[in-house]
């Protein structure tokens, strides 16, 4: 074991010095970590500019298509018949009537005392011209049953099992798979050669379809459910609609259904993507506020500022400051912005509908001039934001380049997370081999220094001994 002489020859403070001196040693060792901790800030930066970017993409993506953009909404004159939802239908107004409900066939056995004793005999049943033979194996009412719904996709009906809580509970039902499925049952068992078995059914419920009258043209449904009739519009039909008192010929009573341009959930998309484009724009200029640089939106009327950026993503965004590919996705993203979308409708650009750019370079939406657009130039509306035939619309022009700056693999976080890991792993490496020269380096000085105390505590020991025998030799003298 190793042992240390702190000063205790020659009274100097031999760790203190080791440590100064090996401070001065790891100067390279810390500039490497230094170097590796603004790294990893500047990563985390590119992270929360990724969140930026990936709120926008989610804005506009949901602007893209047309069907996104064309929200429509429909309003009914009355309660009554039927409910409807739409999407993306066109525009009008519809007289509905519903003339009857849909209703599947049911067919009904009478009771039987136990639905699993072996009570059905021997022979066959004819569901719907198909044959099912019955036997040892099959021949309780639940083991029929099973039978029954095995060839269903053949018959288009299925069985099931209820109990009326009568003396003889048991009781088949057979069901037909939709409203257009008529079927028969023909029981043909015995319990021995010559003695039937009684398997009465009885007609409970007869299979028709729906029937409803739009604008006087007669529809007809295998469901209550209609969604093929007016493009964009499911009804679903609830009960008949009653009779008009007094008309010749008689007629049903209709519910106007209007449908009508959604125009309140397109301007809250509008205004979900403003917010998103300028948290981007805020989070890169707040990078130059400490060198006075415009604040992001100060020149939106005060009752409409509303800052997103905390004093963390200030941070960050200082961090990226003058950054070459930061500059580079605010400068593709302004590019979207002044894009001219020629689709032949009366707007072109954004600020056509109230979306300006501000100096900053942040958005300002013109809360009165976008009313006006919407209620007035519906159809250009969407033109402009989702396209028109081949030509692209302002949102999925965004989305286009936004999908790159996002991507998982190629994106703009993907690269420098990438080129991250390979200085990162660099560096750990460098100061892996420093810091064994640093261990070694240590206990190379600390092996001097005790090597001098030793040698000062023997030369201070001979000393000693010579001043000793001096001494001695005076005193006899």
């Amino acid at each position: 074991m190793a042992i240390t002489f702190s000063g205790l020859a020659t009274g100097l403070d031999t760790d203190s010095i080791v440590t100064q001196i090996m401070q001065l040693e790891r100067a390279p060792i810390d500039r490497l970590t230094t170097q590796k901790n603004n790294a990893t800030q500047r990563l985390n930066a590119f992270f929360q500019f990724k969140g930026k970017l990936d709120a926008l993409k989610t804005a506009v993506s949901d602007m893209s298509l047309t069907s996104q953009v064309r929200g429509t909404k429909g309003t009914l004159s009355k309660e009554g018949s039927f409910t409807a939802t739409t999407n993306s239908a066109a525009l009008g107004s519809y007289d509905i009537a519903v003339a009857q409900l849909a209703q599947t066939q049911k067919t009904i056995t009478s009771g039987f005392s136990s639905d699993t004793d072996s009570i059905l005999g021997t022979g066959t049943i004819e569901v719907n011209s198909v044959t099912i033979t019955v036997g040892e194996g099959n021949n309780s009412l639940r083991t029929l049953a099973e039978s029954v719904n095995a060839v269903a996709d053949q018959t288009g009906v299925r069985a099931t099992i209820i109990n009326d809580g009568g003396s003889s509970p048991y009781r088949m039902v057979f069901t037909g798979k939709d409203a257009n499925t008529e079927f028969d049952i023909v029981p043909d068992l015995e319990s021995s050669p010559g003695n039937s078995i009684a398997f009465t059914t009885t007609l409970a419920k007869s299979a028709q379809q729906a029937v409803a009258y739009i604008d006087g043209i007669k529809v007809v449904s295998n469901s209550n459910t209609i969604t093929d009739a007016i493009s964009g519009v499911t009804l679903n039909l609830t009960a008949v609609d009653e009779m008009v008192p007094n008309t010749d010929p008689p007629t049903l009573a209709t519910t106007r259904f209007d449908v009508t341009a959604d125009t309140d959930a397109l301007k809250e998309k509008i205004t979900s993507f403003v917010t998103a484009y300028n948290s981007v724009m805020e989070f890169i200029n707040s990078g130059y506020e400490e060198f006075g640089g415009s604040s992001l939106l100060e020149d939106t009327a005060e009752e409409d500022k509303e800052s997103t950026t905390t004093d963390k993503d200030k941070l960050l965004g200082a961090v990226l400051r003058g950054d070459a590919t930061v500059n580079g996705a605010k400068r593709q993203l302004q590019a979207v912005l002044t894009d001219s979308i020629k689709s032949g409708g009366t707007f072109n650009i954004l600020s056509e509908i109230g979306i300006s750019t501000q100096k900053d370079g942040s958005l300002k939406q013109n809360n009165t001039k976008l009313d006006k657009a919407l209620a007035n130039n519906f159809d250009d509306m969407v033109a402009l934001l989702s396209g028109e035939g081949e030509v692209s619309g302002v949102m999925k022009r965004f989305n286009s380049v936004l999908l790159n700056m996002t991507s998982l693999s190629s994106g703009i976080y993907a690269t420098q997370k990438k080129v991250f890991q390979s200085s990162e792993a660099n560096i750990d490496k460098q100061i892996g081999l420093m810091e064994l020269r640093m261990t070694k380096r240590e206990a190379s000085l600390r092996a001097q220094f005790t090597a001098m105390e030793q040698l000062i505590s023997g030369l201070n020991a001979q000393g000693n001994f010579l001043t000793q025998q001096i001494n001695n030799l005076n005193q006899k003298d």
